[in-house]
């Protein structure tokens, strides 16, 4: 598998991206937009009493990356703050997941991260 098979939904649409407007408008009326988008998402997922979490999903030889809807009482809804967790569905492990949790990046180094992240997104929107 390589990084094109994987199928990507992104958190912001095509419309939105680098070449597409400056950082000023981005900022200035488009984060608003995607804010509204999340927001509905959020209150649709809260209503059947599900959480939104970004997630791949690795199935039959397929890479599947995005944001879903998950049930807020299972291993991946009840998630805080940088942890991570892995679940293992197979033949073996059907009807309960192997579930692998722990501590993620923390704090300091996932600001730094999401840091250099949005200075690398700013130097696209120039």
């Amino acid at each position: 598998m390589s990084l094109n098979d994987i199928k990507v939904e992104s958190l912001y649409p095509s419309e939105f991206g680098p070449g597409s407007m400056t950082t000023e408008v981005f900022l200035g009326s488009a984060i608003s937009q995607l804010d509204k988008s999340i927001e509905e998402r959020v209150t649709a997922a809260s209503s059947k009493g599900n959480v939104l979490r970004y997630v791949c999903v690795i199935e039959n030889s397929r890479c599947q990356v995005g944001l879903q809807e998950i049930p807020k009482d299972s291993p991946l809804g009840r998630l805080r703050g940088s942890d991570n967790v892995v679940e293992i569905c197979s033949h073996c492990y059907a009807n309960s997941p192997l579930v692998i949790q722990g501590a993620g990046a923390g704090n300091d180094t996932t600001a730094a991260g999401v840091l250099a992240d949005i200075i690398d997104l700013q130097d696209l929107f120039k």
